[in-house]
């Protein structure tokens, strides 16, 4: 009864998300801080708070995308009897209730949880319309919500030479464009085995996207450590489980 789940929440692909959140907390402690006092910690503990809730947000989304293909995406859980739909639907709520809790625990500000409903809302989205430029623009959110979670803890000067507006863009823009570029691609993957093989490998690449970013940050503010220890760790346990589970796809 576990394989099903774990093909449902397609658990090979969920070390790629909180990378994310990550990257964004790291560039905005770095570059784009602006509060008048520097606690990295704080930063540090909310991103891995944020992380958390971002994969949460993740498997709801996937639960969400099962239940509105329910009686056409054939080789799923659902349609193929492995879990029923009712069960998935308590799933997506508690997934979704996860991430609230995730949040109030670590006491996350109301930024995020501005960010953090724009993003469930374009994961609804997303699902009921396929539009890739909708999944690019979850994915940026997810960036956004690590630059939201730790704005009160940001450092004083902005190291970043681009002008504020385009230095707060920059990064999401650049996991929107990718992302974006990776889920067009993947359209009719299911009848292409070499196609479905390669949008894996694009997806698993985000964590080598995540980790360049976190590497360049704490190059420039070593109390960021920690969160380029967590993206490696991302990174060994999507290996982990790329190889252990091997029939679990990753899209």
């Amino acid at each position: 009864m576990l394989m099903p789940w774990l093909r449902l929440f397609r658990v090979v692909n969920l070390p790629t998300v909180p990378g994310d959140v990550f990257a964004g907390a790291a560039y905005w402690i770095w570059v784009l801080g602006r509060a008048g006092r520097h606690d990295v910690s704080l930063g540090v503990r909310c991103a891995l708070a944020a992380g958390l809730a971002s994969v949460f947000m993740y498997m709801f989304g996937l639960a969400d995308n099962d239940i509105v293909g329910v009686t056409h995406d054939r080789g799923r859980p659902i349609p193929d009897g492995e879990i029923s739909l009712g069960a998935v639907r308590i799933a997506r709520g508690l997934c979704l209730f996860a991430v609230l809790v995730a949040g109030a625990a670590a006491n996350l500000p109301p930024s995020w949880w501005i960010v953090a409903l724009v993003l469930a809302l374009y994961c609804v989205a997303y699902n009921r319309t396929k539009k890739p430029v909708l999944m690019g623009l979850c994915r940026a959110l997810n960036v956004v919500c690590g630059m939201a979670a730790v704005q009160q803890a940001s450092a004083a000067p902005s190291a970043c030479v681009l002008p504020s507006w385009l230095s707060e863009i920059a990064l999401p823009l650049v996991w929107f464009a990718f992302i974006a570029a990776v889920t067009k691609y993947s359209e009719g993957e299911e009848s292409d085995p070499v196609r479905k093989r390669r949008v894996g490998v694009l997806i698993g690449a985000v964590v080598y996207l995540q980790l360049a970013v976190l590497a360049a940050c704490t190059a420039a503010n070593p109390s960021l450590a920690p969160l380029l220890v967590a993206g490696v760790a991302m990174l060994v346990l999507l290996w982990g489980l790329k190889f252990a589970l091997p029939k679990v796809s990753a899209s």
